[in-house]
C-alpha cells in the first residue's frame, strides 16, 4: 500500500508541476478538495507516521479544551517564555501575533501564564496538520499531497519570524525542528563543484538553533556567523535572508559564508546546490529569503578560528524631567553617530537600547588579544559618558570572554530581557548608510530622526524601545554580486529598530494605530536613505514599497529564479519574492 499510494502521489505530482499552472492553494477545512481523514492517514503512512495534528501548546492549560491536563500544563507555564523551551512544540510562535489571529486563539499571559488569553482555546493563525519532518522524502511526499489536494504549504523551525511568515492557516505545515544534525569538515568537499572546496566548513540540518551551532563547532576551534539570540534557528529564514550577528562586521553576513545548501525543490526533487549546481537557485537563497524558493534541509557555511570576545557596556539612567533626558538622548546619540565610523573602521560590533529615559549599550570585538584594541576604539566615549551630570551611570566598563560559547550566558539574559518570548511585538526598521554619518549636518539630522521614532513610539504602546545595530558586514562589499543580501546592507552603518511590545490582545482600534503610528514614523529616517532599504527579517510586516525596501535591484532576477524553480508559487509567503497580494 506504501508504494502504491506514493507512487500514485509522484505520478499526479509530476503531472501537475510540469504543466506549471497556479492552483492558488486555496483549499480549507470543510471544502470539498480538503482531503478525507483516510487520505490523511495514506499521508502519514507514507511518511513514516510523522504527520501529526497540531495541538497548540497552551491548550492543556485551558479547562475547556480536550486536551487540558494540569501536570502537562505545569511544564508549559514554566517553558512559555523561554524561547529555546517553546521550540521544542510546533503549536505556537515566538510571538503572539502569529499564533493568534484576532480574538481567537489559545495563549497565556507570559506575566502571569497560570491566566488564558481567551475565553476557548483555537487554532488561531496555526496550521491544522503538520509533518515533523526526519528527513528529506518526508518534504517531497507532504509537496505532492499538498499540490494533489490545492493546500497552501507553510514551513516552518522555530517560529522566531517577526512577519509570521511560518504560521499559515489551513496550510500543511513542515517542521523542520527535528532536522537538528550537525558536522565539521575540515577539508570539505563539494559536490561536484571543485571551486567550492575549502577548509573549516560546518554542516548544519535546518532545525539547528544558534547556541547549540555555537557550542558544537566551538568545540573544534571554530565561530560561525551566526545571530546574537541563541534560540533562533540559523539555518532556515535567518542564514537565507541574510543573518547578522557579533561577527558580521568581521566576516560578513551569514550569506556571505554559505558553501552549499541541501534542498527540496517543489517538484520534490532532492538538490544539492552550490556556485557549480543550480547556480541561481544557490545565489537566490544566499540573502533572497527563506520559504520561497525551496525547502532547506541542510546549510553548510564557512566556519572561521575562534577568537576570545572582548566586550564594552555602558548602562545609564537620565536624570532631570523629561526635557532634560531628552536632551541627553540626543547627546548620547549624537556621541555614538560621531565615533560610528572609527569603530566600523576597527570592525567593532554591537548594538544599543535606546529608551527615552535610558540607554544600554554593547560594543562587541571579537579579536586576538588581551582586549585592548577595544579599549583603545571606545576610549573617547568612555570618557564622554563617564563625566556626565545628567546620568546615573548602572555600568561602565570591560569584559573578556575566552570563546563565543562563553560569551553565550552574556546573550541569553540580554535576549530574555529584550526579546522575551510568549509576548507580541511590532517592528519597524531601516538601514542608515555611511555618507549620514561624515558631517556634522547629516548627523544631526540622523540623531533628530532616530529620536522623532524613540518619542513617537510612546504614544502609541506602553513598551517601547529602540535598537541601534552596528553589526554590518563591514569586511564584505559583495563587489561580484556573489549573493542575493540587500544592497542596502553594504554601506549600512546602523540597523535602526523602533520595537512595540504587549502582552495581551489590544483592542483593534488600539492596535490599528500603532501598526499605522510604527510605519509613518519610518518617514524621516526613509527621507534620509532614498534607495535604501530594511532588513527583512527585522522589519515592518505593513510596508508598502516591500519589493525595493527589502529586496532592492535584487528583485527582477530574484522572481525570475523563483518562476523558475516554484513556477505554481507552492512556496509563498507574506512579502516574500512573488508575493501577489493580500488575497494569498
Amino acid at each position: 500500500m506504501f508504494l502504491v499510494v506514493y507512487s500514485f502521489f509522484f505520478f499526479v505530482f509530476a503531472l501537475a508541476a510540469s504543466a506549471a499552472t497556479d492552483p492558488g492553494y486555496n483549499c480549507q477545512p470543510g471544502q470539498t478538495c480538503w482531503p478525507s481523514l483516510q487520505e490523511w492517514q495514506q499521508l502519514n503512512q507514507t511518511i513514516d507516521g510523522q504527520l501529526h495534528q497540531t495541538i497548540p501548546m497552551a491548550a492543556p492549560c485551558y479547562n475547556g479544551s480536550s486536551y487540558y491536563d494540569l501536570a502537562t500544563c505545569d511544564v508549559v507555564e514554566g517553558n512559555y517564555s523561554d524561547g529555546t523551551a517553546r521550540e521544542s512544540y510546533y503549536g505556537q510562535t515566538y510571538w503572539l501575533n502569529w499564533e493568534t489571529c484576532g480574538a481567537s486563539g489559545c495563549s497565556l499571559y507570559e506575566p502571569d501564564p497560570e491566566e488564558t488569553l481567551f475565553s476557548t482555546c483555537s487554532l488561531g493563525r496555526l496550521a491544522p496538520y503538520y509533518v515533523a519532518v526526519r528527513n528529506a522524502s518526508h518534504i517531497s511526499a507532504a509537496l505532492q499531497f499538498a499540490q494533489l489536494h490545492n493546500i497552501r504549504i507553510s514551513v516552518k523551525n522555530t517560529g522566531h519570524d517577526y512577519f509570521g511568515r511560518s504560521a499559515v492557516p489551513n496550510s500543511l505545515a513542515i517542521w523542520t525542528h527535528n532536522l537538528n544534525s550537525l558536522d565539521f569538515y575540515p577539508n570539505f568537499t563539494a559536490s561536484n563543484c571543485p571551486a567550492a572546496n575549502g577548509q573549516n566548513v560546518g554542516e548544519m540540518g535546518a532545525g539547528v538553533v544558534a547556541g547549540d551551532a555555537y557550542r558544537f563547532f566551538n568545540s573544534h576551534g571554530m565561530d560561525i556567523t551566526g545571530g546574537y539570540e541563541e534560540s533562533v534557528g540559523i539555518a532556515g529564514g535567518f542564514g537565507q535572508a541574510g543573518g547578522l550577528g557579533d561577527f558580521t562586521t568581521a566576516y560578513g553576513l551569514m550569506v556571505d559564508n554559505a558553501v552549499e545548501f541541501e534542498v527540496v525543490t517543489a517538484d520534490g526533487q532532492v538538490r544539492v546546490i552550490n556556485e557549480c549546481n543550480d547556480p541561481e537557485l544557490f545565489w537566490a537563497m544566499r540573502g533572497g529569503g527563506g520559504g520561497t524558493y525551496a525547502v532547506l534541509t541542510k546549510y553548510r557555511v564557512q566556519l572561521h578560528p575562534y577568537l576570545p570576545m572582548h566586550t564594552y557596556n555602558f548602562v545609564a539612567n537620565f536624570t532631570g524631567d523629561n526635557t532634560t533626558q531628552s536632551q541627553t538622548l540626543r547627546e548620547v546619540l549624537t556621541a555614538h553617530a560621531n565615533n560610528q565610523i572609527e569603530w566600523s573602521a576597527q570592525l567593532v560590533t554591537g548594538s544599543v537600547d535606546y529608551y527615552t529615559e535610558r540607554v544600554s549599550f554593547t560594543a562587541v570585538l571579537p579579536y586576538g588579544d588581551d582586549g585592548s584594541k577595544l579599549k583603545n576604539a571606545t576610549a573617547a566615549f568612555f570618557q564622554f559618558v563617564n563625566h556626565r551630570s545628567d546620568m546615573i551611570v548602572v555600568q561602565n566598563n570591560y569584559t573578556s570572554y575566552a570563546t563565543y560559547a562563553d560569551y553565550l550566558s552574556v546573550t541569553q539574559v540580554d535576549a530574555k530581557a529584550t526579546e522575551p518570548a510568549g509576548i507580541f511585538s511590532l517592528l519597524a526598521s531601516r538601514l542608515m548608510p555611511r555618507g549620514l554619518f561624515t558631517t556634522p549636518e547629516t548627523i544631526d539630522s540622523l540623531v533628530e530622526a532616530v529620536v522623532y521614532g524613540i518619542e513617537k513610539a510612546k504614544t502609541l504602546l506602553a513598551g517601547t524601545g529602540t535598537q541601534v545595530v552596528f553589526e554590518t558586514p563591514l569586511s564584505n562589499p559583495d563587489t561580484n554580486q556573489m549573493t542575493s543580501a540587500l544592497p542596502a546592507w553594504r554601506s549600512a552603518l546602523w540597523h535602526v529598530i523602533h520595537v512595540g511590545e504587549w502582552a495581551e490582545p489590544l483592542a483593534p482600534t488600539t492596535q490599528e494605530s500603532a501598526t499605522a503610528g510604527f510605519l509613518q514614523m519610518l518617514d524621516p529616517l526613509k527621507e534620509l536613505s532614498p534607495g535604501g532599504g530594511a532588513y527583512f527579517n527585522e522589519a515592518h510586516y505593513g510596508e508598502p514599497d516591500w519589493q525595493e525596501t527589502f529586496f532592492g535591484t535584487n528583485y527582477n532576477r530574484l522572481l525570475e529564479i523563483k518562476n523558475q524553480y516554484d513556477p505554481t508559487h507552492m512556496f509563498d509567503c507574506w512579502k516574500c519574492v512573488g508575493w501577489r497580494g493580500e488575497q494569498e
